[in-house]
């Protein structure tokens, strides 16, 4: 995989090597070494699940931002390896414990989180040292629903469920289909549509005794355009500054899945730019998505909130507190604009980067090719360069054989697909794809999976589509076995 590539101010590429390492390096022979005023320093509390990876923190704040590395000392202790890799990018990394939120050293400027789990723990260290953070209290997704509904932004129904008896309450409250899903959380992680009686008991026969979850009513999907390859659903990124709010991107999805075998849990699949949204619904969707950010009063950082393009209008389904996974490495791509670099300048309280351009016609995909099943270990061998030679520009993550499918987070592989425009970007998704269940043969993929029927939606043809039921619905979800 290439390694990422900056450049300096006239432009010269400049070796990120030459950036991994312990703060406090010497000046180039040739430069002015006379003191400069010390970067502000943030702390970040670093998650192995985060948005952002460590390496990606220390490319983001480049020569303006001083991380401060922060760990929660039961995640230290469960990954050493995170802690090693930090110290050895940043010189030092601080444990903390959220009934002692302790940061020693000189003042921080903020502090700010990745991962979703330490969001309450980054509030907690900000509250304590009297800096810049964002409340947690609008990342709890019963508290936005409700929030939305008295401030009349939504139509969905909500109910907080204390354990399994209350699944009967919410069907009779809520009605099927509707969905559960933990209070915080991310990815479609633990997120479950109930459809039927069976699933509903299914899942209070398998709830988990930690479950922090509730219920909300299902959106019903808008009217299948023919021939769309695309979800239902956007994402739209937020940058929030003293109370202004304003809209980074647009970010259209390639159909989740629920993986058959399971009690209706979702997968995200992957995210597209240019979304491929009419100019009117995009209207729709960003004021929507502006209006609940000014209701929950969402703090000063860059948020993440998925909107379905439902029958009655878009509606939001819910809204992260924190920049979208794997999201910014398209646009940095597509635009060269960091939202991770954003998160860190907002909160380091430096101005934030220009709002990036729309980009023109140029498509950018981040695609999570699913596996069939969860069951076993990988049998395939690929490598990343296989999956660069069947058109992946970057590979982020590809499952490796002899492992636990579990393990790979239900995934064959994390790729970026680049071409010259949306068409493009679909015929070849269509083929990268053709060609990865072939690679990944010996795991089922491709073969009645969300695999098989992507390929097919991507080269139905729009026309015949139209006349005939030849393409899927554009439903946000790809069902298997259901």
């Amino acid at each position: 995989m290439r390694p990422h590539e900056s450049h300096s101010e006239r432009g010269e590429p400049v070796s990120h090597t030459a950036l991994i390492g312990p703060y406090g390096a010497a000046a180039p022979a040739g430069t002015d070494s006379s003191p400069s005023p010390a970067p502000p320093r943030v702390g970040v509390v670093l998650s192995p699940r985060g948005a952002a990876t460590v390496r990606d923190l220390l490319v983001a704040a480049g020569p303006d931002v001083r991380i401060v590395p922060l760990l929660r000392r039961e995640v230290s202790a469960q990954w050493p390896g995170l802690t090693t890799l930090a110290t050895r990018l940043f010189g030092e990394v601080f444990e903390v414990d959220a009934a002692d939120p302790v940061v020693p050293g000189p003042p921080l400027a903020g502090v700010v989180t990745f991962g979703d789990a330490e969001l309450e723990l980054a509030a907690a260290i900000g509250r304590r040292l009297a800096v810049r953070h964002r409340d947690a209290s609008p990342a709890d997704k019963y508290v936005q629903r409700s929030t939305l509904a008295e401030a009349g932004l939504t139509r969905m129904g909500a109910l907080p469920l204390s354990g399994p008896a209350d699944l009967d309450t919410a069907c009779d409250l809520l009605g099927l289909p509707f969905v559960v899903k933990p209070r915080r959380g991310a990815g479609g992680e633990d997120v479950t549509v109930v459809r039927t009686e069976e699933r509903l008991r299914a899942l209070q026969e398998f709830w988990p005794s930690d479950a922090y979850r509730f219920a909300e009513g299902f959106i019903h999907d808008a009217s299948a355009q023919a021939g769309d390859w695309r979800a239902d659903y956007v994402s739209v990124e937020v940058q929030s500054v003293a109370g202004r709010h304003d809209v980074i991107t647009v970010f259209g999805k390639f159909p989740v899945y629920t993986r058959a075998g399971t009690v209706g849990q979702v997968s995200t699949t992957g995210d597209i730019l240019p979304d491929g949204l009419g100019e009117e619904t995009r209207r729709r969707v960003t004021a929507l998505v502006l209006k609940a950010h000014e209701a929950l009063g969402i703090g000063d950082g860059v948020s993440h909130t998925e909107v379905k393009l439902g029958a009655d209008g878009p509606e939001i389904i819910e809204i992260n507190c924190r920049v979208g996974g794997h999201l910014s490495r398209l646009l940095r791509r597509r635009s060269g604009f960091d939202m991770v670099r954003q998160a860190l300048l907002i909160t380091a309280g430096l101005p934030p980067q220009p709002l990036p351009e729309a980009g023109g016609e140029r498509a950018v995909a981040g695609m999570f090719v699913p596996l069939a099943t969860l069951d076993g270990t990988i049998a395939s061998k690929v490598s990343p360069a296989d999956l660069h030679a069947v058109g992946a520009v970057a590979v982020d993550e590809v499952a490796r054989a002899g492992a636990a499918r579990a393990d790979s987070d239900g995934i064959a592989c994390n790729v970026v697909l680049d071409h010259a425009d949306l068409s493009e970007l679909r015929y070849g998704a269509a083929d990268f794809l053709d060609r990865v269940r072939t690679l990944f043969a010996a795991d089922g993929v491709g073969q009645g999976d969300w695999t098989e029927t992507m390929i097919a939606r991507l080269t139905a043809d729009p026309a015949l589509a139209a006349c005939t039921d030849a393409a899927a619905p554009a439903s946000a979800s790809v069902e298997a076995g259901v």
